[in-house]
């Protein structure tokens, strides 16, 4: 069951925003795998509207996903 919904910002790619809800235990792969697919583009992330703070990798520091759900 998705219970986050991760939108992806990147002005170099289109579409320029893709929402995708996904279940929290699989927002690290999904976020590890638009960066593989986007590397060397700038974009941003948020969870549940918030802004992740993300590695060079687009992984998610882990102090980005506490408190959100």
């Amino acid at each position: 069951m998705a219970d986050c919904r991760l939108v992806f910002s990147n002005a170099e790619a289109t579409p320029h925003n893709v929402a995708i809800d996904v279940s929290f235990n699989s927002v690290k792969h999904v976020m590890a795998w638009y960066g593989a697919y986007h590397a060397g583009d700038r974009y941003t992330v948020t969870l549940n509207g918030r802004n992740v703070a993300m590695d060079q990798n687009g992984v998610p520091l882990d102090k980005a996903n506490e408190g959100v759900k």
